[in-house]
This record gives C-alpha cells, sequence and structure tokens, in this order.
C-alpha cells in the first residue's frame, strides 16, 4: 500500500515539474499556427511580435494586420496604410492554475487589450482600462473554455459630430476539437447620437453559435454543420428632422450550414425574421425571408476567396483571373446542379398578408459557353419555380412606393404638398393594378392578386401563360 502511494506522489511530482515544460510547448506550438492560419486568409497577416516562455509561464504579442488595398483604392492612387492590432497574451502553465483561480489544466491564458487612442475617442468607465479581455482554461482533456467581456464604452468622431455609446457585452464559449459553441450571457445596447440627437437606440444584441467544426478545421474547411443565431431585440430609428420614428421589434438572422457526407456538397440557410416593423406610414408583423444557397462546393468557396485576393494584388489581370476561375472552379460549380432559392416570403402589411418563394437551379451544365453573357445558353440550363400571392391592402400599399418611386423625377410630382402627393398616387393605384392584371403580369384571385413563373428548358410561363424571351 506504501509502495503505491509513493508512486502516485512521485506522479505527481513529475506531472507538476514536468508538465508545465510540456503544455507550454504546445501552446506556443498552437500559437504558431494559429498565427499562421490567419496568415493564409486574404489580405491578413499575423506573426508573434515578442514571446518570453518560461517553465511555468508564457508572455507574447500577436500582430494581425490588414491591408488597407482590401478597401479599395483611394483618391490620388495613395498607397494606404495596413490596420494593426496587437493582442497581448498571459499564459500560466498547468497542470495546477493559478491564475484565473484554484483548478487543473493544462494553459490559463488571459488576453487583456487596450486601445491606443491619441485623440481621446474612445472613453471607457472609471477604473476600466481595456477594450475587450478574455480568460480561459485548456482542460486536462484538451477542451478550451472561455470568457470574454467587452466594457461599456462610447466612441466620439468629431469631424462627423457622431457619438456611439454601448453598455458593454459578456459571452461564453467552448471549443474542442471537432465543436465551437457560444453563448452571450450580457447582451449589449447601443445608442447613436449626431450632434446630441439621438439617430438610433439598439438594445439586447446578442449571438449564439453551435458549430460541428473545431477553430482549425474550420480555417481548411469552409463547409461544416452548424447553426448560428443573431438577435436585436428592438431597434428604433430616428430622423432628427422629423422626429419621425421607425420601430424594429425582436429581429433574428439564424443560419444553419449542413454538409452531406457522402456528396462533400453544403448547404447554407439564412433566415430573417422581423415580430413587427412600424413607422408612421405603415405596420409590418411577422416578416420573413430566408434565402439558401445549396450543392456548394468547399472547392468553389476557397477558389473564389483565392480569385478576389488574386484580382486586389494585380488588378491589371482581373480578366485572365476571373477566367481561369470561371473555366476551373466555376464550372465543377455548375456542373453539380447548384441551387439559389428564396424558400420563404411572408409578412403582414397593415394587416394584410403577402406569402411567396422563388426557387432557381442550373441544371445539365457540362461546359460554358463561348460568352458569359450567351442569355439562350443560361435559359437552357435554368429551372425556375416562383410564386408570390398578396392581399389586396398589401397590394394597394406596394403599388403606391412603385408609382412614388416613378413620380420623384418628375419636378411637377416634387413641388407638390405631401396630400397632393398622395392624392395623387391615391388616383393612379388602383388603375396601375388594373392594366397589371389586363398586360398578365397579376391574376385576381378571391382575396387580392398572385403571380407565378415558372421555366425549364427555355419554355417560360408567366401565370400560366407562354411568355417569350428576349432571344
Amino acid at each position: 500500500m506504501k509502495k503505491i502511494s509513493l508512486i502516485v506522489l512521485l506522479l505527481a511530482v513529475v506531472a507538476g515539474l514536468v508538465g508545465p515544460h510540456f503544455a507550454g510547448n504546445s501552446f506556443n506550438q498552437q500559437l504558431d499556427e494559429f498565427a499562421a492560419k490567419i496568415s493564409e486568409q486574404p489580405f491578413y497577416e499575423a506573426s508573434i511580435e515578442s514571446r518570453e516562455q518560461s517553465w511555468f509561464s508564457t508572455t507574447a504579442s500577436l500582430v494581425i494586420s490588414l491591408d488597407g488595398a482590401a478597401f479599395g483604392p483611394q483618391a490620388d492612387d495613395v498607397e494606404q496604410p495596413k490596420l494593426s492590432l496587437t493582442i497581448p497574451i498571459e499564459a500560466q502553465h498547468g497542470p495546477l492554475l493559478t491564475q484565473s483561480g484554484l483548478g487543473l489544466g493544462w494553459i490559463d491564458w488571459q488576453v487583456k487589450m487596450a486601445i491606443d487612442d491619441p485623440e481621446a475617442r474612445f472613453a471607457l468607465p472609471e477604473g476600466e482600462e481595456y477594450i475587450y479581455s478574455a480568460t480561459g482554461i485548456v482542460s486536462l482533456f484538451g477542451s478550451v473554455s472561455y470568457h470574454d467581456v467587452v466594457p461599456a464604452f462610447s466612441y466620439t468622431h468629431p469631424e462627423m459630430a457622431l457619438m456611439v455609446s454601448t453598455t458593454g457585452w459578456q459571452g461564453n464559449a467552448r471549443l474542442t476539437s471537432d465543436t465551437i459553441d457560444s453563448e452571450t450571457i450580457e447582451a449589449m445596447n447601443i445608442d447613436m447620437f449626431i450632434q446630441d440627437a439621438k439617430i438610433a437606440a439598439i438594445e439586447n444584441v446578442s449571438l449564439v453559435t453551435d458549430l460541428e467544426t473545431g477553430l482549425m478545421q474550420a480555417w481548411d474547411n469552409s463547409l461544416y454543420d452548424g447553426v448560428a443565431s443573431f438577435t436585436i431585440g428592438t431597434m428604433t430609428i430616428m430622423d432628427p428632422t422629423t422626429s419621425e420614428e421607425t420601430k424594429l421589434d425582436n429581429v433574428v438572422m439564424d443560419s444553419v450550414t449542413s454538409v452531406d457526407k457522402t456528396s462533400g456538397l453544403g448547404d447554407v440557410l439564412v433566415s430573417t425574421k422581423v415580430a413587427s416593423f412600424a413607422n408612421n406610414t405603415v405596420t409590418m408583423q411577422d416578416i420573413q425571408f430566408d434565402f439558401e444557397m445549396a450543392k456548394l462546393q468547399g472547392s468553389f468557396l476557397k477558389a473564389y476567396q483565392k480569385m478576389t485576393e488574386d484580382i486586389m494584388n494585380t488588378p491589371d489581370q482581373a480578366d485572365s483571373v476571373m477566367q481561369a476561375f470561371l473555366k476551373g472552379a466555376g464550372l465543377a460549380q455548375l456542373q453539380v446542379d447548384p441551387e439559389l432559392n428564396l424558400p420563404v416570403i411572408k409578412g403582414v402589411i397593415n394587416e394584410s398578408k403577402f406569402d411567396g418563394y422563388a426557387n432557381t437551379k442550373v441544371v445539365g451544365i457540362q461546359a460554358l459557353p463561348d460568352t458569359m453573357e450567351d442569355v439562350r445558353f443560361w435559359a437552357e440550363h435554368a429551372v425556375v419555380d416562383a410564386k408570390l400571392a398578396i392581399e389586396e391592402g398589401a397590394a394597394l400599399y406596394i403599388t403606391e412606393l412603385i408609382l412614388k418611386s416613378q413620380l420623384a423625377a418628375n419636378p411637377q410630382f416634387a413641388v407638390m404638398s405631401d396630400e397632393e402627393q398622395k392624392a395623387l398616387i391615391a388616383q393612379q393605384t388602383q388603375g396601375t393594378i388594373n392594366a397589371f392584371v389586363q398586360q398578365g403580369i397579376l391574376s385576381e384571385t378571391e382575396d387580392g392578386y398572385e403571380i407565378t413563373f415558372t421555366m425549364e428548358n427555355a419554355q417560360a410561363l408567366l401565370n400560366g401563360q407562354p411568355m417569350g424571351l428576349p432571344f
């Protein structure tokens, strides 16, 4: 029994003395790999500017730079400077950790970022020094959990007389070799002012993710299973000249990515929902707009990213770079019959509903046309199925918007009062809808109007009637 106890004690001593060395080496190797992965991304560079590694701790500075040319050319062809961010890192090597409280693990790391602001545009609360901080633990089993904080702060842009203030944000995350999960535990509120007049208020901004991929895997593979949800509780936009307000409640953007393990093709669905939208002229509820890209190739996404980088770096070779992309990754993507869909389009306008969808795909492409502008070629390979049903009240409102946009260019309309403009538009609205019906663009239904459009093999039908195509 004493021998067993002695062995256990010896192992504990070895782990306590030798473990920190191996943990430190592993941490610094991963830090180098992380910097290298960032540098592989277009327009970014990352390096370890300084590092001090001892047996029990590491202190390092990770510098991430973004090429200013990524934002496009500026006047007078002035070369844009690189934007850089320095991230200081302090790490304690385990297995016995005390930096953030007593515990067991391989690494206890901390990031505390101050901001270099000589013009004092950023203001932090009294006693607050860092614009961002994070504390993380690498467990004995290799998973990473961390907590990050953005404090309340304000930003003032004197030239634009713009001021932004926030209440701060806090979140938790957990990373394993094949998962990334994060959640918001303290949502952020944002207020915006121009010349002390509030122009926007955004409340309860939060983000939740659940991705079935590891961090390093995500760098190498653009497609993986996962869900993410970005939420805004309320958003109020004020017009300082008229004091009119536009308010949105419960704005939610959900994204779902999925991959077929057999084919390797991925789908991306982004669903945007707004519970209500209201201003002085319209009230809308239950708005939903879904956007889907299906049958995507990971190689296509990487090639597209590379093409963008090459065009930015060598703009004089943009045509040849684009042609090489189209003949390679572009053709390969088209050969798997990709889809671009709007599965859900719906909402309620002034208590009048609209509901529809639009699904498109290209099929049977084995080679590209001689010119990409060949309309007949694309019509022969496109399959379209679209429908929109709209109740009468919503149809009238949308038609009013169309007429107002068209009449805006008329000088005589521009000098009319608001009441005169509204009266003129009201006189023409129903007549415009009737004209659409007579032309076959709309078909009447019991509740309002409907439009359907289908196309296959260069044969198009509008509301069930053959429609001539421009070729």
